[in-house]
């Protein structure tokens, strides 16, 4: 394997200690009912996954955008996140977010902690409040595409690249990038597809694999 230039981290579950932020916006918000249907949908095979981006966001329409970043800044990040990120970066490696959540938690890790560069989805927002729409740039299955964006934009390679992650959107990337790493993966099939197991609390235990 080359030498690691650039890691890419899964957000919700990795970053910060909520496994889903579209679920946990629902939950706060009072719409889970509602979008846990939809959530059954999407792993029916009956929906698609930009179907189940825009029926959540629809839910929320005409909310404050201060409520939700009000929301989104209360949940708490694993620990040893903010010291990951920034130990990478110090070293030299580009650290991203990939993430199929939403842009708004992406958008306070760049704020708070800073990244390289980050993409996630995108609640719509007009005079400081959502219209109910979303631009889906992240899929439940192509951040294997998506990547190219950033590996473009750095000038490096797929074996140059390790990426981070708990869920089932990160086997995409496990196939192709140089270390995979599954921190506290939910399910056997994530475990299966890394090249790494972590399981822990704090995210420090990822460092050593990826300096």
């Amino acid at each position: 394997m080359k030498k690691l230039r650039l890691v890419v981290f899964d957000v919700d579950g990795t970053l910060i200690r909520v496994e889903s932020s579209w679920q946990h916006l629902h939950e706060q918000l009072g719409t889970w009912d509602r979008g846990r249907k939809y959530a059954e949908w999407f792993f029916q095979g009956l929906i698609t996954y930009e179907d189940w981006a825009r029926l959540d966001a629809s839910l929320w329409r005409g909310l404050s955008l201060e409520r939700v970043q009000r929301i989104v800044n209360d949940i708490p990040y694993t620990d040893g996140a903010r010291d990951v990120i920034t130990t990478l970066r110090r070293r030299g490696l580009v650290v991203v977010l990939l993430s199929a959540g939403l842009s708004i938690v992406a958008d306070r890790i760049r704020g708070e902690i800073g990244v390289d560069d980050s993409l996630a989805n995108e609640l719509v927002v007009k005079n400081g409040f959502l219209t109910g729409e979303v631009k889906v740039n992240v899929s439940f299955r192509n951040k294997d595409e998506v990547l190219r964006r950033f590996l473009e934009r750095f000038s490096v390679t797929l074996d140059e690249c390790a990426a981070v992650g708990d869920d089932e959107t990160l086997i995409p990337l496990f196939k192709k990038v140089g270390l995979g790493i599954a921190f506290n993966p939910r399910k056997k099939v994530v475990e299966k597809r890394a090249d790494v197991v972590v399981r822990g609390n704090d995210l420090r235990q990822v460092l050593p694999y990826l300096l």
